[in-house]
């Protein structure tokens, strides 16, 4: 339910969200065609999203797709060891760190 609120808020503020509930059966690239960003929500048990990535891990490096977790507590963010977002926040927060994420990062040496 969570999952479903925060893609219908993510489209509201125009995003073109797809919602994982469970690990991807089958090949993980057909999953991630078109991802830009993977979102893991705050209702994902940390195990769920230890076999998501886990799963998905080679993909999502090699097609170059940063990773933000949505985290309910400090702790649990921190040992995620990733980029996480404190949850609940405010809509604004949220697209603004994902906008943050998404921009290209510079090359060294180039101009």
């Amino acid at each position: 339910m969570a999952g479903r609120a925060l893609e219908a808020l993510l489209q509201g503020v125009g995003y073109e969200t797809r919602l994982i509930e469970d690990p991807p059966e089958g090949d993980p690239e057909e999953c991630l065609d078109g991802v830009r960003l993977l979102l893991l929500a705050p209702t994902l048990s940390a195990e769920s999203r230890e076999t998501l990535l886990a799963e998905m891990g080679g993909t999502l490096e090699s097609r170059d797709i940063p990773v933000l977790t949505l985290s309910t507590g400090l702790k649990g963010a921190l040992a995620v060891g990733r980029a996480f977002i404190p949850w609940p926040c405010r809509i604004e927060d949220l697209t603004r760190k994902i906008e943050a994420t998404l921009l290209p990062i510079p090359r060294v040496g180039s101009a």
